[in-house]
């Protein structure tokens, strides 16, 4: 678990950890008023980050799922909020790299404005009475078709809405989910230019990652082109998909902020010397214990996570048979690192409910990683049916 382990890893951390120390400045106070951070996101472009998933062969860095989660991982020690909606434009670009499913010109012209001017997109699925598509349903959103006079389809007509649009305030392209209205009864996906089409119906305001501009959007008849159709397919198709990318990818963020929390924690404990003590807290065998078991509850996480990433990038072939394990990794990480800031603020005391510490921002982020699907009870039945399938295959004699 030492890393970086390459020389790519680590170049990729020092810039990362570059722009997490700038993010850092900034975060509290963007935080209290709940402003979206622009100057966070125009050193993203001016490091040339929206290009780090891209595939080589169209100019990007191709950094792999891995290198991906350890960038991602740094940049929410800096800022939870701002790594989480960067997370959305690597793992949609990063998973349809991979997967390979887009027409390749609009693939291309999307790497091609990742990599030339910073493009940001991210994949709006998520709506008000839908909820995640993760869940199967069909979207309310409709794209109604505009016929040519030869009697094909001359592009298509979008009207809907979708909720948690992360990053919206600079987003270039969203990917739209659809239900099409053309008879075939299917689901479309259209990539998009953000314009003023789409606008903020119920602005962000939450208790955690308050600065993801994460606002509900209405889509007011936003005409796309033929070519802008990613793909078709059924209702619910999506539902218990395997996107290591998604899953994986936010579970670094909130690792990367329960790490931060621990930083914080073991500092306050070196520098706090309460007059009745005489010495520092951190000489306390109790103080101790809390930070010891935050550290053991992020390394295995960090272990699993990391484990999983790695194996996904380096056997393709076996990707079916990870799905339960992308699970795993995602409710283990996000679990461990709540109860890691629980420790560290705990180990804090009363001062850690002030904004004197970063601590209380932590504690409110880092929650906002049990409502990522899959959820903990969605988790636990994929892992229960696996084991019962496995008994049923072969039974035990007893």
């Amino acid at each position: 678990m030492h890393f970086p382990m390459t020389q790519r890893q680590e170049q990729f951390l020092a810039i990362a950890e570059k722009l997490a120390n700038n993010f850092a400045m900034r975060a509290a106070e963007q935080d209290r008023t709940g402003a979206f951070p622009y100057e966070n996101f125009a050193e993203i472009r001016a490091a040339g980050l929206p290009a780090l998933p891209v595939p080589v062969e169209y100019g990007g860095w191709g950094a792999d799922l891995l290198e991906t989660i350890l960038v991602t991982e740094q940049l929410a020690k800096g800022d939870g909020s701002t790594a989480l909606s960067f997370v959305m434009h690597l793992q949609t670009i990063g998973s349809a790299a991979e997967k390979g499913d887009w027409p390749p010109e609009l693939f291309a012209s999307l790497c091609k404005a990742a990599v030339e001017r910073g493009a940001l997109v991210n994949a709006l699925a998520t709506e008000p009475n839908l909820g995640s598509p993760s869940r199967g349903g069909r979207p309310q959103t409709i794209a109604r078709p505009r016929y040519a006079p030869d009697g094909k389809v001359a592009g298509w007509v979008i009207d809907g809405c979708k909720s948690f649009a992360s990053m919206f305030p600079v987003l270039d392209y969203a990917v739209i989910s659809a239900a099409l209205e053309d008879g075939s009864g299917e689901v479309g996906r259209f990539l998009v230019a953000v314009d003023a089409r789409f606008q903020v119906d119920e602005p962000w305001d939450a208790l955690g990652m308050r600065t993801t501009g994460s606002h509900t959007v209405a889509l007011r008849s936003v005409e796309a082109p033929p070519h802008a159709l990613i793909g078709r397919s059924a209702p619910g198709a999506t539902k218990g998909g395997g996107n290591a990318w998604f899953t994986l990818g936010v579970s670094a963020v909130y690792l990367g902020v329960a790490a931060a929390a621990l930083d914080v924690a073991a500092q306050y404990a070196l520098e706090r010397t309460p007059t009745a003590l005489g010495r520092p807290i951190a000489t306390l065998e109790s103080v101790q214990r809390r930070l010891g078991q935050a550290a053991l509850l992020l390394h295995t996480a960090r272990t699993q996570l990391y484990y999983t990433a790695e194996q996904w990038a380096r056997h393709p072939d076996r990707r079916s048979d990870l799905a339960s394990s992308l699970a795993i990794a995602k409710v283990t990480t996000t679990n461990h690192a709540v109860e890691a800031v629980d420790h560290c603020l705990r180990t804090v005391g009363g001062v850690g409910l002030t904004r004197a510490l970063p601590l209380e921002r932590y504690y409110r982020d880092v929650r906002a990683g049990l409502s990522h699907p899959p959820g903990d009870d969605e988790a636990l039945m994929i892992l229960a049916q696996e084991t019962l399938q496995r008994i049923r295959k072969q039974p035990l004699a007893f």
